[in-house]
């Protein structure tokens, strides 16, 4: 009688434990609309995603599935065929003009590109009528808005340009919108450190990092001084409670990208919160999908919580690890877990005694079929920019 009973209780506690373990980490995508697959049904993707950018059609399918939809959108460049938001006068007050009273130039790269002032009146009714415009019988949770930094890599400064107080303008463009905004500045380092338009925070649900430990550089792998302010920054943003949303731009076909994947999800998953931390790549996959089955993996309980900087999780032999105390795979208990990553350019041992397992991936995205598996090994040495994620 009493060992059925305690299996009877075991058995409501495995249940219980399984149904508050979430299947993978907050996770986002591209899904229809100008960028986004088109091949993955709604239903498919709800599974594997938390966030997605789509148009108003796209968030009349995925919102009602729980996924949290947002709306694209730039109001600090505009460019001619951004039909609402662009002015075909260049007097209209929207724009930010130079000290000789001409629209300030957007980035080289990109012909007819102009700034906009964030203190402009005209500028808020515009954007107003573009989200407007492009959210009939949508339900979007939040509107992004791209290149909220000021007057980086511009051709033109505006005249008296000063930073913190073209923050303080776009902070209050914010506010006035009257929707949830999240920004896209957070790889803006200023002093390789946290960018300080992380200030956008007080008037923000949260904002994005383009770059974030994935890069389009040949190695694709961030290292070095712009690794740890990722990393800090990630710290930052939990600590805020804001969303991050961590974009990997690693364009590597993803059953070919093994190495880079498991440095950029260890990297992660060093300093990630659970209920804020948005993991976003995009490696290359034939459906067009980008979320990856290592989302599937979450740590849970942190041995060493309330981590400040990621200097207190560096150890004595080189490397960055932390370790947990519950882990899950698509749900399901795996026990203790360790995310360990060697962001230099020289070999350093690792201790992993007393785990017998690691995460292995397998084939290409969540949505073409690829997985992961914990295979009984373990390793002793990490190589430059290399990664483990253990379990005992």
């Amino acid at each position: 009688m009493m060992n059925s009973m305690l299996r009877t209780v075991a058995l409501a506690l495995s249940v219980a434990l399984l149904a508050a373990a979430p299947a993978h980490v907050q996770t986002s995508d591209y899904w229809g609309g100008y960028a986004g697959t088109k091949s993955v049904p709604a239903n498919v993707a709800a599974r594997a995603l938390t966030w997605a950018e789509t148009d108003n059609i796209g968030s009349a399918q995925l919102a009602p599935l729980g996924v949290k939809t947002f709306l694209y959108s730039n109001p600090n460049r505009v460019m001619p065929r951004q039909a609402i938001l662009y002015a075909p006068d260049p007097d209209d007050a929207r724009y930010a003009k130079t000290c000789s009273g001409t629209p300030a130039r957007g980035e080289a790269a990109y012909a007819g590109i102009l700034l906009t002032n964030p203190r402009s009146k005209a500028l808020l009714a515009a954007w107003r009528r573009s989200n407007d415009a492009h959210s009939i019988g949508a339900n979007f949770y939040a509107i992004f808005a791209d290149e909220a930094v000021g007057a980086k890599e511009a051709q033109d400064l505006p005249c008296g340009y000063d930073l913190d107080d073209w923050i303080a303008a776009e902070a209050q463009l914010f506010r006035q919108i009257g929707k949830p905004v999240i920004y896209n500045a957070l790889n803006d380092f200023r002093n390789q450190d946290v960018a300080p338009e992380i200030s956008l925070n007080a008037a923000a649900i949260g904002g994005m990092m383009e770059e974030c430990y994935a890069g389009l550089r040949e190695d694709h792998r961030v290292n070095g001084w712009r690794w740890i302010a990722t990393e800090n920054t990630e710290i930052r943003m939990a600590q805020a409670r804001k969303y991050f949303f961590c974009y990997g731009r690693d364009l590597t076909p993803a059953d070919q990208a093994d190495d880079s994947r498991m440095y950029t999800y260890a990297s992660f998953l060093l300093t990630y919160d659970p209920a804020t931390t948005v993991l976003w790549e995009y490696y290359k996959t034939p459906s067009g999908g980008h979320v990856m089955p290592e989302s599937q993996v979450v740590p849970l309980h942190p041995v060493r919580e309330n981590v400040s900087q990621i200097d207190e999780l560096h150890t004595t032999g080189g490397v960055y690890a932390r370790a947990y105390r519950s882990c899950y795979v698509a749900g399901r208990p795996q026990g203790a877990c360790i995310a360990v990553v060697n962001p230099d350019d020289s070999p350093h041992g690792v201790d992993l005694r007393g785990y017998s397992r690691i995460l292995v991936l397998h084939g290409s995205g969540i949505f073409d079929g690829g997985t992961v598996s914990l295979d009984r090994q373990t390793v002793s040495t990490l190589p430059p920019r290399g990664a483990v994620v253990a379990f005992r």
